[in-house]
């Protein structure tokens, strides 16, 4: 069976055609990524703007007719933190259903959160050490602690980067007044996290998709290569990452754009995402990776049985 899933997430809309082969290990047949600010302007007000509504409708029509003609069977879309938080979310899933036939679940965030892990969990191997998974999107971030064995705790919270930035729009760059406004922000909301790494004390951090992705890419051409499709995981060093945040938070907007691996749709928000990296880093992180992999994977291999 060949299935396209679809996870709607605040800034970017992303499909995935996949099946299984002969050994029964999910195989991704195509997967692309769309900018769709689906939360622009509206995420604070629990709103999806009319144009917002729209950009999202007319990518959803085209990501069926993608997915048909790749030969999906079936195509499911996953509802992330834009829609848990929309007043007319119920109108935008309706209307998705009129115009492109496409079923959208929207989901809470501890179920966002087990399906991150499931994806992740086909790019990484866990350890029977606790690692950290950190998804990053334009609503929510997403944390679950976990091992080779067990998911031992997870939790979403409503400091994704599109949100940051509406909360705090700061300079460009920005100050360092507003970084500190940030981070302030980041370690109180982020309490529960720390004391579960207190706790346990994860010394790896795995990154998934999203922002992740655009590290991974930019780390890759410090390295003087493009990432290649078939990396689905890659290493990198708390002294690399320090190295990229350093340098990108001191650019302006104009400078961003010009940094290899950095797409357009992510120079606003890059900054939030660099600094909310960085307060997890302070709580003992030695070690980072990043993973390909996340929630539409995660459904996949559900939906695929």
């Amino acid at each position: 069976m060949r299935i396209a899933v679809i996870d709607l997430g605040t800034n970017t809309f992303n499909l995935l055609v996949a099946d299984r082969d002969a050994a029964g290990n999910l195989r991704a047949l195509h997967s692309e990524e769309a900018p769709v600010f689906l939360g622009k302007g509206g995420i604070e007000k629990g709103l999806i703007t009319p144009d917002a509504f729209e950009r999202g409708l007319l990518t959803l029509e085209r990501f069926a007719a993608t997915a048909k003609d790749r030969g999906a069977e079936r195509i499911t879309g996953f509802g992330t933190s834009a829609l848990r938080n929309a007043c007319n979310a119920p109108a935008f899933v309706s209307e998705v259903k009129t115009r492109s036939g496409i079923d959208i679940q929207v989901i809470p965030g501890d179920e966002e959160a087990s399906l991150i892990l499931d994806g992740v969990r086909q790019a990484v191997p866990f350890a029977t050490k606790p690692m950290l998974v950190m998804d990053i999107g334009g609503g929510s971030i997403e944390f679950i602690l976990a091992t080779n064995k067990a998911l031992m705790w997870k939790r979403s919270f409503e400091l994704g980067v599109t949100r940051l930035r509406e909360r705090f729009p700061g300079t460009d760059p920005l100050s360092l007044e507003d970084q500190l406004r940030i981070g302030d922000h980041l370690d109180f909301h982020l309490e529960p996290l720390w004391a579960v790494m207190d706790r346990h004390w994860p010394t790896t951090l795995i990154g998934s998709a999203g922002s992740f992705g655009t590290l991974a890419a930019m780390v890759a051409s410090t390295e003087g290569r493009l990432l290649r499709d078939e990396e689905i995981t890659l290493p990198f060093t708390h002294i690399a990452f320090d190295a990229l945040k350093d340098r990108l938070i001191s650019m302006g907007r104009e400078e961003r754009l010009q940094v290899p691996g950095l797409p357009e749709h992510r120079v606003d928000t890059i900054p939030y995402a660099l600094s909310a990296v960085e307060r997890v880093l302070m709580r003992g992180i030695t070690d980072l990776r990043w993973s390909r992999y996340a929630l539409k994977e995660g459904a996949a291999v559900r939906l695929l049985g």
